[in-house]
């Protein structure tokens, strides 16, 4: 199974914790079983034992990590959300720059463009056709901020 499939699971548990559900093993079986209707490369020759222990890993350590550090992940991306306040934002597009600013700031085995890419392929899936643009704006801004820190 792909990463991709394992991002799209994790957001989609996030919007669900953050929204007031348990986003738990129950959310995460339900999102691979609609994965899998929707044809999502790598869902369907996942067996019984779904996801794998990799990914498993990485949901569980970006469901903590965005819960935890929730503040700090809104402040980066309210410092660049131009014209839009974190209530105002859609919560399909919130979730998504969460997760992705999680990535950019603390998965060190993901690039930042990686990061960015998979986070507009996900907007693309979920959301509106203009929240891509959006959202690789907000998150392109983060990276850079990141990058010229860590010089």
């Amino acid at each position: 199974m792909s990463r991709m499939t394992a991002r799209a699971a994790v957001m989609q548990m996030i919007y669900e914790q953050l929204a007031g559900g348990q986003g738990g093993e129950e959310t995460l079986q339900m999102v691979y079983d609609e994965l899998r209707e929707e044809g999502v490369p790598g869902v369907e020759a996942v067996g019984a034992k779904e996801p794998g222990k990799a990914d498993r890993a990485y949901i569980t350590r970006v469901l903590e990590g965005v819960t935890t550090h929730l503040d700090e992940l809104d402040a980066e991306i309210a410092a660049f959300s131009r014209d839009w306040t974190i209530q105002r934002m859609p919560k399909v597009d919130l979730t998504i720059l969460r997760l992705a600013t999680w990535e950019i700031l603390h998965e060190a085995d993901v690039p930042g463009r990686v990061a960015i890419n998979e986070a507009v392929e996900l907007a693309g899936r979920y959301s509106e056709p203009a929240s891509g643009r959006f959202i690789n704006g907000v998150l392109g801004a983060i990276l850079r901020k990141h990058q010229a820190a860590q010089a």
